[in-house]
Parts: C-alpha cells; sequence; structure tokens
C-alpha cells in the first residue's frame, strides 16, 4: 500500500527528466511517489538514517547509480494547512524545535511549491525567525540568525496545502551531501 504524502519523511528532488528513472530506484529502498510537483518526489522509509547512510556509499562508490537526485530533505513532521492558518500552524509545529536550537546559529529556509502570489516565502523565513528567536528568549537562551556557518537550518517545504518541516545540522550537511537546502 502505498503511504501518502502526510506520512512522508523524505522530499527528494531529481534532475530535470529524471523522475521516473528516481521512482524505479527509489521503490527497491522505500515507498515513494510523485508530488504533483515535476522532478519533485515525497517518499517513506522505514529508517531515514540508514537510508541516508545507503545513498551516501552509494554516492561514494558508485555515483552513476544515483546521479539523478539533485536534494534530498529528510522530513522530520508534516501537516496539512489552509492559507489563512498556515503561519499560526507553522509556529505551532515548529515551537517544539525551540529547545533543539538552542544557542545555536540558524536560519529558516522556506521552499514553497504552489500557492504562488498567496505568499512570500521569505516573509515567512523572516517571521519564523523572529517567532523562534522570541520563544529562545523566553527560555533566557541567545541563539542569532546567520546565513554563514549556521549550525542548524529550520527547513520548510511545501506543496501546495501540505508541509514538511526539519531541523538540518551542519554535521548531517557535512556527512550526507545531497542533503541540500536550496
Amino acid at each position: 500500500m502505498q503511504k501518502s504524502v502526510k506520512e512522508s519523511n523524505l522530499l527528494i528532488s531529481t534532475y530535470w527528466g529524471q523522475e521516473k528513472k528516481a521512482l524505479h530506484f527509489l521503490s527497491q529502498h522505500g515507498e515513494f511517489k510523485r508530488s504533483g510537483f515535476k522532478d519533485v518526489l515525497l517518499g517513506h522509509v522505514e529508517d531515514v538514517n540508514l537510508f541516508l547512510e545507503k545513498m551516501e556509499r552509494m554516492r561514494q562508490e558508485e555515483p552513476e547509480r544515483i546521479n539523478f537526485i539533485s536534494q534530498i530533505v529528510p522530513l522530520e513532521r508534516t501537516f496539512y494547512f489552509e492559507l489563512p492558518q498556515f503561519m499560526d500552524r507553522l509556529k505551532e509545529v515548529l515551537l517544539p524545535y525551540v529547545e533543539r536550537i538552542g544557542e545555536q546559529r540558524f536560519y529558516v529556509r522556506v521552499r514553497r511549491r504552489g500557492h504562488k502570489g498567496d505568499f512570500s516565502s521569505q516573509e515567512v523565513e523572516k517571521g519564523i525567525a523572529e517567532f523562534l528567536i522570541e520563544n529562545l528568549e523566553k527560555f533566557g537562551k541567545e541563539a542569532h540568525v546567520s546565513f554563514r556557518d549556521p549550525e542548524m537550518i529550520v527547513v520548510i517545504e511545501t506543496i501546495a496545502n501540505w508541509a514538511g518541516v526539519s531541523l538540518i545540522t551542519k554535521a548531517m550537511k557535512e556527512a550526507f551531501p545531497f542533503v541540500r537546502v536550496k
């Protein structure tokens, strides 16, 4: 049975025109499906870290086997939203991340697919960064937004009225070069 979009724990972008090849290959590692946006796949694997480790081994040993992958974004939480409540829902989902961010350098990145003209990715990024800093200050923490050498990136991916969020650490990006934030 195919996992629904809501259960996805990976978003994978492929290079132009490689979606079909990617689906065939990735089906050996989990449950993947088209997102409705060209060259963007959603998937569910039992163990995200194990999947990333397998992909990294292949990238090092047989890069041609996965040369269709442009980007992999692990997703920790997903949710559906109605546009008027998007920011409130997003803040609710991200509130538990405050403790994990602590006093580390971070920034927020939003990748919007759909809702063109309905909301600005940059405005959402700024609003969420301010929200996180406000809440960090409530706990006596002094985190800073930094685009230079961040220790964490708060990633928000939207596809129509669905969103996935995650914290991508510096260590994760170093261990898995295809975990990219665009």
